[in-house]
């Protein structure tokens, strides 16, 4: 009976282990789909700055185009 509850003892210490070791492994997935996130958001900015240059660019150089 003894064998019995050390062997309970033994798995039950290990899957807290392993439930610690998945927490910090979750926590770390977290700040970097955070970092993600605002990298996105900083790239799809960068995008539409570069997409309204190259319009202005278009348009400038269709207006030089124009014939007098």
């Amino acid at each position: 009976m003894d064998e019995l509850f050390c062997h309970l003892e033994a798995q039950i210490k290990a899957l807290i282990l392993q439930c610690e070791s998945l927490k910090q492994i979750n926590s770390k997935l977290r700040q970097s789909k955070s970092l993600l996130i605002r990298e996105k958001e900083q790239l799809l900015s960068k995008h539409k700055i570069a997409i309204s240059h190259i319009e202005n660019m278009v348009s400038r150089l269709k207006t030089i185009e124009k014939p007098l």
